[in-house]
């Protein structure tokens, strides 16, 4: 299977997300975790907001969880929410 570079980074992305264990994790400690823009991390995470993977939360100690248990969540179904429309 060959996937393409938004991705792969869009996994990594939801990766760091599963990581924080329910804690909200901002754009830009994603984007220096993955060494990437907070642009296109920001990109990748309205995506994944869209898909029902993640939820975002506002305020000071907002960014971004996981919408569904980690075990509930496939690849391939973070890779259909990364196709853009």
């Amino acid at each position: 299977m060959r996937i393409s570079s938004l991705e792969e980074y869009g996994l990594r992305c939801i990766l760091q997300v599963a990581l924080a264990q329910g804690k909200a994790t901002g754009i830009h400690a994603i984007a220096k975790a993955e060494g990437l823009s907070a642009p296109y991390v920001g990109k990748m995470l309205f995506l994944l907001r869209r898909g029902g993977l993640v939820a975002s939360i506002r305020g000071p100690r907002g960014g971004y969880r996981l919408n569904l248990p980690p075990e509930k969540i496939s690849m391939s179904r973070v890779v259909a929410a990364l196709v853009p429309v």
